[in-house]
């Protein structure tokens, strides 16, 4: 009766043991994809906000789509060009005004960069999510 109790209590070890890697990797993984949702919800608000400058005259306060990221951020209510992106989980996340039409947003740890294009004075937005320079 002795090696059984000691196979079974061997056994529920192992098994305890998989089934906290798996919780691990399973928190990672949904951790990373959380950052990436953070990081094109960021973007696709600031995408939103110069698209509202853009329609905007200059002498109203808008911007044209030549204008370089510090006039653009200025021109939504930014102080500066570079916004740090909340719910990152951490991580240092960060989205870059490059210009009137373009914004990146980046994460030390997101297996992916999303990179926001405006284009034109169309409404629509072009994400790109592979890994750029």
């Amino acid at each position: 009766m002795g090696q059984q109790q000691l196979l079974l209590l061997v056994l529920s070890t192992v098994i305890v043991g998989l089934a906290t890697v798996a919780g691990i990797q399973a928190f990672s993984e949904n951790q990373a994809q959380a950052t990436q949702d953070a990081l094109v919800q960021r973007g696709t608000s600031l995408a939103s906000d110069l698209q509202g400058a853009l329609a905007k005259p200059a002498q109203l306060g808008g911007v044209d789509s030549s204008s370089t990221g510090s006039k653009a951020a200025s021109a939504i209510g930014l102080d500066n060009a570079t916004v740090d992106v909340d719910g990152a989980s951490g991580q240092d996340a960060t989205c870059t005004i490059n210009s009137a039409t373009q914004i990146t947003c980046t994460a030390s740890e997101s297996p992916q960069n999303v990179r926001v294009n405006l284009q034109g004075d169309s409404l629509a937005t072009n994400f790109s999510t592979d890994g750029f320079d």
